[in-house]
């Protein structure tokens, strides 16, 4: 029995014994309610009947026969009290002859007598002593003659009668429940038996199947529907795996090209030679995805060929060594890509074969080219060959395709980077020319200046000649240590020219000049020659600031004079103080631009300043 049907065969016996106790509840509540109403009102005419039987047999005995009556009639009549009050509330006869004499009061209470002895007949129900009480005497003087009974005890039989009633009545309830609990567990084993296979289903159990030939109607219907969807459900988990293998491969064979393209980008944008670059990319791509051939093609300056820069295989060096180039048309795959700006694939079959026809790569089944664009400029196209037919899908061309542009990029990258070598070495080139110059001025105008260091302190030399050791340094310009190792020579070097140098000895108790100490005096040599530059070009923007501020004050004078002779004696004036010792001539000529002879003295304008 599975734990479904046990729990639907019980909950459905425990509803329906739940629910058999509402006609249970309805018949106690009948017994106990209507039943008990009309059963007191017929036991209180009963009383009524027997109370007035008394009171008349009573009145015709004499009252020492009272007690002897009272005894008689509680023989006849079993369970029932009879006693006769007096006015005063004391028993004038009971049928318990203990209590003859003595008042009521101790018994039924003060206002349970005073109810008796106030009315000549009265019929009623004591609640609080669960008592029937009836009463009756002739006159209102007269002694009240009173039967009194329990409700229980007279009640006790209809109290057995609705108890055997509930008994059986809740028997057969239980009865029905468990045989209506039984038929119902037949009827649902063959729904607990789907509902187990539906389960096992659900536990990913596709393997079992159900036997028809045990159900019947619906649930024979209902056993071909599932095992129709365990089918189904095997059948589509099969395809899905099937699914998940091929998109897993296709997604781990994505991966390795995407990292494959990661590894070949990074290298080539390492590299800034341009051939280097080339050629290391071409033999990556091979590595990386295992192409048969990998060329790289570059337009040449006027775009009309694709020219091959770089290849992998054999038969693509030999193709390099004769400076193979393919013109940029639709004639071959590289030139329609570099033409059209589109990637191009083309198989061993059909017009495409044609292509193939390359005695250098005679193993080519796929090739596909795929532009180099950087900048909306094409620099050219990323042609790889297999030898597998059908070699390439739609996402090794999205894959490849984010290669050429890395190589596009890293191509322009080198070229751009080429260029600003060349471009500052002119300018360094250029710049040392200039400084050089500058400092022969500077040398060839300035007397040989020396300086001595020692322990007292440092003092000038003006010597004419140079140590054998600096002017040896001056024209090899490199460092000289004598043979002792205790004199070392530095040169000292601003863009390529020895300026000067520096001569450092040791004293004789001392080591050798080290390697560490010799580096040491170069990086003062080098930090000297700095700061040399620094001074010189320091000096001469002085200078260019100085003749700057002489031409504008000159100027300044000049242009709040109008006449024109004032203007020119005052230019020789102010020329021949700027230059001192100089004499300065200025005349006019006779014709604009300097046509005809110029004027003398005599009939031209001449000044002079002979400051």
């Amino acid at each position: 029995m599975s734990r479904l049907g046990t729990t639907l065969t019980w909950r459905f016996v425990f509803w329906l014994a739940l629910l058999a106790l509402i006609p249970l509840a309805v018949v106690y509540s009948y017994m106990q309610g209507p039943v008990r109403e009309a059963f007191a009102d017929d036991q209180l005419r009963i009383l009524a009947t027997q109370a007035r039987a008394y009171s008349i047999r009573l009145e015709a005995a004499s009252a020492k026969e009272a007690q002897s009556v009272t005894d008689s009639v509680a023989d006849i009549t079993p369970n029932t009290t009879f006693f006769l009050l007096d006015l005063t509330g004391k028993y004038v006869a009971h049928s318990d002859n203990i209590k003859k004499g003595s008042y009521s009061n101790s018994d039924l209470g003060f206002s349970l007598t005073s109810f008796l002895l106030t009315r000549e007949s009265a019929e009623f129900f004591d609640e609080k002593s669960d008592t029937l009480f009836a009463s009756y005497r002739k006159t209102i003087i007269d002694p009240v003659a009173v039967v009194a009974i329990r409700l229980d005890k007279t009640q006790s039989p209809i109290n057995n009668l609705t108890k055997q009633l509930l008994q059986r009545l809740l028997f057969s309830l239980l009865v029905i429940a468990v045989i209506s609990g039984v038929l119902m567990f037949i009827q649902l084993t063959p729904a607990y038996r789907l509902a187990e296979f539906a389960n096992r289903l659900g536990q990913k159990n596709f393997s079992e199947s159900l036997n028809l030939s045990t159900f019947r109607g619906e649930h024979r219907a209902v056993a071909q529907s599932l095992n129709q969807l365990s089918s189904s459900i095997q059948t589509m988990l099969t395809e899905l795996e099937q699914s998940v293998i091929e998109r897993t491969h296709e997604l781990e064979t994505r991966a390795t090209q995407l990292r494959a393209a990661a590894d070949v980008g990074k290298a080539a944008t390492s590299v800034r030679n341009l051939a280097e670059l080339l050629q290391q990319t071409a033999n990556l791509i091979s590595a990386r995805f295992g192409f048969y051939h990998v060329g790289i093609f570059l337009l040449d300056e006027r775009k009309e060929y694709a020219v091959l820069r770089a290849a992998n295989s054999a038969g693509g060096k030999d193709m390099l060594e004769r400076n193979h180039k393919l013109k940029v048309d639709e004639k071959s795959i590289v030139g329609y890509a570099t033409q059209n700006i589109l990637a191009r694939i083309a198989l061993d079959v059909g017009q495409d074969a044609v292509f193939f026809d390359n005695p250098d790569l005679p193993n080519t089944r796929s090739e596909m080219a795929l532009p180099l664009v950087a900048s909306g400029q094409v620099l050219g196209a990323l042609d790889v060959q297999s030898v597998e037919s059908n070699a390439f899908t739609q996402s090794d061309i999205a894959t490849l395709q984010i290669l050429a542009d890395q190589i596009a990029i890293a191509i322009q990258n080198a070229n751009l980077f080429a260029e600003t070598e060349r471009a500052l070495q002119t300018s360094r080139e250029v710049y040392g020319e200039i400084s050089r110059n500058a400092w022969r001025k500077v040398l060839h105008n300035q007397p040989r200046v020396g300086y001595l260091a020692t322990l007292p302190g440092a003092t000038q030399t003006n010597a004419n000649t140079l140590e054998p050791s600096l002017a040896r340094v001056f024209e090899t310009g490199q460092s000289i240590i004598s043979t002792d190792g205790l004199t070392l020579t530095v040169p000292i070097k601003v863009r390529g020219q020895t300026i000067g140098g520096i001569r450092l000895r040791k004293s004789d108790i001392s080591d050798s000049w080290s390697q560490e100490e010799a580096n040491l005096a170069l990086t003062l040599s080098d930090q000297l020659s700095g700061a040399l530059e620094s001074a010189r070009l320091y000096q001469e923007s002085q200078q260019r600031a100085a003749r700057e501020s002489l031409v504008s004050d000159i100027s300044a004078r000049l242009s709040s004079v109008s006449h024109i002779d004032t203007i020119l004696r005052e230019t020789v004036q102010e020329l021949g103080q700027t230059f001192g010792n100089a004499r300065v001539s200025f005349q006019m000529a006779e014709q604009p631009n300097g046509h005809g002879p110029a004027k003398g003295p005599e009939n031209g304008a001449e000044k002079e300043s002979d400051e």
